[in-house]
């Protein structure tokens, strides 16, 4: 089968080498699983990198690429044999019963994130990560089982996960005339790319941790929907849950004096120790700081009613 990437390999080689934390977590999934799971995320990390990667094309040429696999994905006719990555993905998805609709979402909200870019307000930042990131959650409930009612909470655990990514990659996205951090919370880009103080440091971590906290309630609300996920995939999303929340947890032990000096990864021992816990202790390292779940879905989300493919 012809997988057109712009690494030119298989689903599963994409998502061991991007996906350092997810990958291990898919271990955990049934096979049949893994390996819808797998080309999932290879359409999306390679779609994702035609809006943030400008070593592939000018913006103009990284756009149309985006529309070219939008179109092939949502096109039922198209032959997934021969027409590769995008094709392939569509036709698992329309298999699983995914609504078009959403996989919509998701490829018009990269498109829109292809350029320069600063988030204004809290609600642009959520509307952001439910469209490149929430959509991915719902896209995945049917490949691992989760009944319908399973969205919100699938929803909330792509947003919290996005909500990381970002708080991880502040620094990096600035300096690429990126700035996810809302300008209502009063950080400039400049200040978050290299503040030149300690002052300015403590200003643009505080952000940094205004992001996570925010993270925290989108991943307890996310644990609230566990336990109806088939006991077969329920152990990997578990694990995949932890892990990403433990790159935040190791961002603010950090702290400010080393947020600035390099990107903050798991080493092999952290995530073999975060596994065996999640394991051995289902839940307890996604205890809430606060010690109740927020409902974000009411109070964060439901101003995305009316998105194309968000739930009612």
């Amino acid at each position: 089968m012809n997988f057109a990437t712009p690494n030119a390999t298989s689903p599963q080689a994409i998502m061991d080498h991007h996906a350092k934390s997810f990958a291990w977590a898919a271990r955990f999934l049934l096979p049949s699983a893994r390996r819808d799971a797998a080309l999932l995320y290879a359409f999306a990390r390679t779609a994702d990198d035609f809006a943030d990667e400008e070593r592939l094309g000018s913006l103009l040429e990284r756009t149309q690429k985006l529309t070219d696999m939008r179109t092939l994905a949502l096109d039922a006719t198209a032959n997934a044999s021969t027409l590769g990555l995008a094709a392939h993905a569509g036709a698992m998805l329309r298999q699983h019963g995914v609504s078009m609709q959403v996989l919509q979402t998701f490829m018009d909200s990269l498109q829109e994130d292809a350029g320069p870019r600063q988030i204004d307000n809290t609600q642009d930042l959520l509307r952001f990560a439910y469209g490149v990131a929430g959509t991915v959650g719902q896209m995945m409930c049917p490949i691992i089982g989760a009944p319908g009612p399973s969205q919100p909470h699938a929803i909330a655990l792509g947003v919290a996960m996005q909500l990381t990514n970002i708080a991880r990659d502040v620094a990096e996205d600035a300096q690429r005339q990126r700035c996810y951090i809302p300008a209502q919370w009063g950080v400039s880009a400049k200040d978050l790319a290299q503040p030149q103080d300690a002052l300015q440091r403590a200003q643009a971590f505080a952000a940094v941790q205004r992001l996570l906290a925010l993270a925290d309630d989108f991943y307890a609300f996310a644990q609230l929907g566990m336990e109806a996920i088939p006991a077969t995939n329920r152990r990997a999303i578990r694990i995949a849950s932890v892990l990403y929340r433990a790159i935040g947890q190791k961002i603010l032990r950090r702290g400010p004096q080393h947020y600035w000096s390099g990107r903050t990864s798991l080493g092999m021992l952290e995530k073999s120790w975060l596994v065996v816990r999640a394991i051995t202790q289902p839940g307890a390292l996604l205890a809430h700081h606060r010690g109740e779940a927020r409902d974000v879905w009411r109070e964060d989300l439901s101003h995305l009613v009316g998105l194309p493919g968000f739930p009612a």
